[in-house]
């Protein structure tokens, strides 16, 4: 009987694959932003557009992004960033998300002026303070 064994044949992984650590926290004219959705648009090449951490907000406005999973982290680069905050309201006795609370021009990578680099190892994003 002869048997084959292959060792150490797995693909070694992309470094957009590979995310760490990173958290931050926004705040709207300098008051914390609870359920703030961010969404990251990679900048440079090395990471592909479809790749796109995002995170939402708790109550102090504190944040932890993700990627594979929520809170996993974000593949070093960097990047444009989106905020939308639909704060909930009552509509008819049912609570609904309601309109985009902040200035319409956060909600695109393009036009928010926001950008943030990922280091290779845990990030602490600086403040994100947002104004009208």
């Amino acid at each position: 009987m002869f048997a084959v064994g292959l060792i150490g044949c797995g693909e070694a992984a992309k470094p957009w694959e590979i995310v760490v650590p990173a958290s931050g926290k926004i705040t709207f004219e300098g008051k914390p932003v609870e359920g703030a959705e961010l969404t990251l648009t990679p900048v440079s090449a090395e990471v592909p557009a479809t790749v796109r951490p995002s995170a939402k907000s708790v109550a102090d406005g504190s944040f932890t992004l993700g990627t594979n999973g929520t809170g996993d982290g974000a593949p070093a680069g960097e990047y444009k960033v989106s905020a939308v905050w639909f704060k909930v309201v009552n509509s008819g006795g049912s609570m609904v998300r309601g309109d985009n609370a902040l200035p319409a021009k956060y909600a695109n990578p393009e036009t928010s002026g926001i950008k943030v680099v990922i280091s290779d190892s845990e990030t602490a994003i600086p403040a994100i303070d947002l104004k009208k």
